[in-house]
């Protein structure tokens, strides 16, 4: 089976692949775009694409938003963790570093931590896969790189300063997305439901949508409005909840709360993960 993910060899996206369906037999793909997984489900190249959706600091990731909205996929599985960074470096260094390489990105996201190395120079690359492939052949100890515990691993890199993040609370909610609809497992504890849609220009528009969870007992989880790019000045909204989509008192919900939307869609019923390694 294969998989798509936003993110390059070693990353957090990655790893949230291989713990999402740790029990099966996964080839995963790499995507330098969040819009190139959604190509791969639409083109049918791979089963699964994963993406970030959401950070508890940083909020919703809103091109993934934008991309629900114009691309018919659903969520099937989500993953949430803490994304640890460590300054790792060859098997055989002693902390002599001179230099260290890693994606603008994820500097940034350490930026406290390697302000303070007065003595070490800070290089960018964003080719992070084939930059850490280069150090660990050159083979030279004073050479580095900031990465997470995945990326190390597979690398085979050295932990030489863990969790050098500039936070170390905030967790990251990842997202399998497929291109056909599907119910989680009929064991899965937690399982939730997103739905998104627009609504119409009318006093009390947004209170009578509300209503139809309301009215059936449905505990909302997270309520989020994104600018529509097809109509400016019109709004999205995401709304999540407990409860598979199949649920009676959902397909009531849905029922009325399509009499006040002018565009409703059903973005999926989902399980939970926990990782099978490590993060924090």
């Amino acid at each position: 089976m294969k998989i798509a993910f936003h993110g390059q060899r070693g990353s957090y996206a990655e790893a949230a692949a291989a713990w999402m369906f740790a029990d099966r037999d996964i080839a995963t793909v790499p995507s330098n775009t969040a819009q190139g997984v959604f190509d791969a489900l639409a083109d049918e190249q791979v089963q699964y694409g994963v993406v970030r959706v959401e950070n508890s600091e940083r909020g919703m990731s809103y091109d993934i938003l934008d991309l629900l909205r114009a691309t018919r996929v659903y969520f099937a599985r989500e993953i949430h963790f803490h994304e640890r960074y460590n300054l790792a470096g060859q098997k055989d260094a002693d902390g002599g570093v001179k230099r260290v390489y890693a994606h603008p990105a994820i500097l940034n996201m350490c930026s406290t931590y390697l302000s303070m190395q007065k003595d070490i120079e800070i290089i960018a690359r964003y080719d992070s896969a084939e930059s850490l492939a280069a150090m660990v052949q050159r083979g030279d100890a004073t050479e580095a790189t900031v990465c997470g515990d995945f990326a190390a691993s597979i690398f085979g890199l050295k932990v030489l300063q863990p969790s050098i993040e500039n936070s170390v609370t905030g967790v990251t909610r990842f997202i399998a997305l497929t291109k056909d609809k599907q119910l989680p497992p009929d064991d899965a504890a937690d399982v939730r439901t997103t739905v998104m849609f627009e609504l119409k220009h009318q006093p009390g528009a947004l209170m009578d949508a509300l209503a139809a969870f309301r009215s059936n007992e449905i505990n909302l989880t997270s309520v989020f409005a994104r600018p529509n790019r097809t109509n400016k000045w019109d709004y999205t909204v995401f709304v999540e909840f407990p409860g598979r989509y199949e649920d009676t008192k959902i397909r009531t919900a849905m029922a009325e709360l399509r009499k006040h939307t002018t565009y409703l869609q059903m973005v999926g019923s989902y399980d939970s993960v926990e990782p099978r390694l490590k993060t924090t």
